[in-house]
């Protein structure tokens, strides 16, 4: 099955009619859209459409029978029953003529790519299959999935105008999730026969990206995500060169979660990351106050704080008041700050998963050798991954993404003898992060989504 995107464009943040030159006014919000009907057997826009999906002013020569649209800058000239039309002071022409139908100007799409490309401009997208226009998102959009089984590889294809920042959110077998940049603007995924290698897909849509979750099967050694020119693929093989492995896994069934822990990171003297009124130490308390709540109403669990108030706390007395509580679940609560305002999401950092894959941990378990306190962790590493796993899938979901997930034994760790994560639950460096937790109610959601992980992780 062939994507469903078609034609790419530039268009614009605009002039209002009779607004000071320069001033801008704010682009159509992405994912508007207009419909696209055939004239004369040519797909065509109606210019009030084209308009208004441009945010353009509108200027009528009645006596010339001339549309000039005008955006910021450009100024777009259309003619009736005229092939040519005029975009600043250069000439194009199109497919057919301009025509006028019901009182207004009908306009073939073949213009769209024509228009002049500026950064400061919105982008659209012909969609001929749905017979749309639509104001595309920054990253433009994620095509329909094609899944293709042969040969001992299960390979699926998706076309993606930013292929090149697609990344593997979670590496489980049962979910292997790959973030790709771009609103979903396909159909569903296609039937398949669910095998050995490839059991099951699912598409989360988000406002920004797509995540696919794909579950692979028995035989599966392990996959390949692969960045080409306007393609996203992912494989899963039976063997061969260039395979990553899945994470470890534990066992299949419902985990204990009698006993939550959270950890308000940093307090006191620390007060963490500090971007304009965003304070990281009075963020993790406040969002801790929240998420007990929601833990409590979503798990039964009874949630502890390992701090209620402003101070400070040492590692070992964080580690020591979980362990005094046999805590099934930690979690240490943390906000990012990265270089460049554009960085933003959130963090898991769990135990790296070596006992199931061989490494220093089976080893150790092995041979009887005994695995220093302060990383005891370790033990636990399995869990946590898949605890990590669950957390950032549900952070996309909720399109509190981007979610990924690294596997280092965290500091916040340290000593602590339960399955956990440090989480750092979104970067107070991007704009847009920061004005969502620095209200109640993104700190709600925010709780919400984390609860909603950990319910999961508890019923997979």
């Amino acid at each position: 099955m062939k994507a469903r995107l078609a034609v790419a464009l530039a268009a614009a943040a605009l002039l209002t009619f009779g607004a000071a030159p320069g001033a801008l006014r704010p682009a159509a919000a992405a994912g508007a859209s207009a419909s696209v009907q055939r004239v004369n057997g040519v797909p065509c826009v109606a210019a009030n459409d084209l308009s208004r999906l441009l945010d353009a002013a509108q200027f009528w020569r009645a006596d010339v029978r001339k549309l000039v649209l005008r955006a910021g800058q450009h100024r777009v000239t259309l003619t009736a029953d005229n092939p040519f039309v005029l975009i600043d002071d250069h000439t194009v022409r199109l497919e057919a003529d301009v025509t006028s139908l019901g009182g207004q100007f009908q306009v073939p799409v073949s213009l769209l790519p024509q228009l002049p490309r500026d950064s400061s401009l919105a982008r659209l997208i012909v969609d001929l299959q749905a017979s749309r226009v639509r104001v595309a998102p920054a990253a433009g959009f994620v095509g329909t999935p094609v899944i293709r089984i042969e040969d001992g590889v299960a390979r699926l294809t998706l076309s993606a105008e930013r292929a090149d920042g697609a990344t593997v959110l979670s590496r489980g077998r049962a979910h292997l999730r790959v973030r790709v940049p771009g609103a979903f603007a396909g159909a569903a995924v296609d039937s398949f026969a669910p095998g050995p290698l490839l059991r099951a897909v699912q598409l989360v849509p988000g406002t920004d990206a797509t995540v696919v979750d794909l579950a692979a099967g028995p035989d599966a050694q392990g996959f390949r995500l692969l960045r080409e020119d306007g393609r996203v693929v992912v494989e899963l093989a039976r063997g061969g060169a260039g395979l990553e492995r899945f994470a470890a896994e534990a066992p299949a069934g419902t985990r204990v979660v009698g006993v939550i822990v959270i950890d308000p990171g940093h307090g006191g003297s620390d007060t963490g990351v500090h971007v304009d009124q965003a304070i990281e130490k009075d963020l993790t308390l406040a969002l801790a106050r929240v998420l007990a709540d929601e833990l409590t109403h979503r798990t039964g669990a009874r949630v502890l704080l390992t701090r209620t108030d402003d101070r400070d706390m040492s590692q070992q007395e964080r580690a020591e008041f979980a362990n005094r509580a046999r805590a099934d679940v930690v979690l240490s609560l943390h906000f990012d700050g990265l270089p460049g305002a554009r960085v933003r999401g959130a963090t898991a950092w769990c135990a790296p998963a070596l006992y199931s894959e061989g490494g220093a941990g089976a080893h150790a378990a092995a041979t009887g050798a005994l695995t220093p306190w302060r990383d005891v962790a370790m033990h636990h590493a399995v869990d946590s991954r898949a605890l990590a796993d669950a957390i950032a899938g549900s952070l996309e979901t909720r399109g509190l993404g981007p979610a990924r997930v690294r596997e280092r034994l965290p500091v916040a760790l340290l000593g602590v003898n339960a399955t956990g994560l440090s989480l750092e639950c979104a970067t107070l460096t991007s704009p847009e992060d920061r004005a969502r937790v620095g209200t109640p109610e993104g700190l709600r959601e925010l709780a919400s989504s984390i609860a909603d992980g950990v319910a999961g992780y508890a019923r997979p």
